[in-house]
């Protein structure tokens, strides 16, 4: 094609025809930069559309982290549930005077508390490798896009009833081993059954370090309650974004 070009340039020159020339030549220099045009518009159209599938193959990934979130806050929420029962019954049971009379059932509850409680991990994998990558980007929906930088960005208060969770677990199991024996209270951890008690397994009656005990689970179950309040909140923001994403990307099958 190129060499067909070049050979009318040269009859027409050849022949005198300067300003067919010229003409031919400026048509010549159209033509090629429209081609151009039309090639970076294909180029662009291909990426484009290469872009999208990106984006709603992070979206559909997204999907998946977010349910696997609200599974999450639903356990901890009845997880908590649990740990409240048996607070409401601990603390009752240590300041009856006929504690050891329910021993057996008193140090159950008592070292189940921290086998119930868990910590919050939500799932950040999608959005982590969306920003390593640069593609958050690809999200063109405005408000697609500020409900997730929202709601992962929002995550980071998990951080500050975690931290809270594992000091006052610490105080509380601290405050355990002077009341409880401590290889009953390992039976019990590993079984997760009620074990017999023995009398000699209360290791004292003292009023002071059992109202410590009983203080160190008023703020541990200060603790669950700041986590379980912030876990209702992530759980309707994250219900509230999986229906924005599933709207926006046709994704409700």
């Amino acid at each position: 094609m190129i060499k067909f070009f070049r050979n009318i340039r040269q009859n027409l020159l050849i022949e005198g025809k300067t300003s067919k020339y010229l003409k031919y030549a400026i048509g010549e220099i159209i033509l090629v930069v429209i081609g151009i045009l039309i090639a970076l518009q294909i180029n662009n159209w291909n990426e484009l559309k290469s872009e999208q599938v990106i984006e709603k193959t992070y979206m559909k990934n997204l999907l998946e982290d977010l349910k696997d979130d609200l599974i999450t806050y639903d356990k901890f929420q009845k997880s908590n549930q649990e740990v409240y029962t048996l607070i409401d019954s601990i603390i009752p049971g240590l300041k009856n005077e006929n504690r050891k009379n329910n021993l057996s059932k008193l140090t159950y509850w008592s070292r189940m508390v921290t086998i119930k409680w868990t910590i919050i991990h939500t799932v950040e994998r999608t959005y982590e490798q969306m920003k390593s990558s640069g593609h958050l980007r690809l999200v063109r929906n405005n408000d697609v896009a500020n409900a997730i930088s929202k709601y992962y960005n929002s995550l980071s208060e998990f951080d500050g009833y975690n931290e809270a969770g594992m000091l006052w677990a610490a105080d509380y199991v601290e405050s355990l081993g002077k009341v409880f024996d401590a290889e009953l209270m390992l039976k019990i951890m590993r079984t997760r059954k009620m074990q017999e008690a023995k009398e000699s397994d209360l290791l004292t009656e003292d009023a002071i370090i059992l109202n410590q005990l009983m203080n160190s689970l008023n703020y541990f179950n200060g603790a669950l309650s700041l986590g379980e309040q912030i876990s209702i909140k992530k759980e309707e923001d994250a219900k509230k974004l999986i229906e924005l994403i599933k709207t926006n990307y046709n994704l409700n099958r």
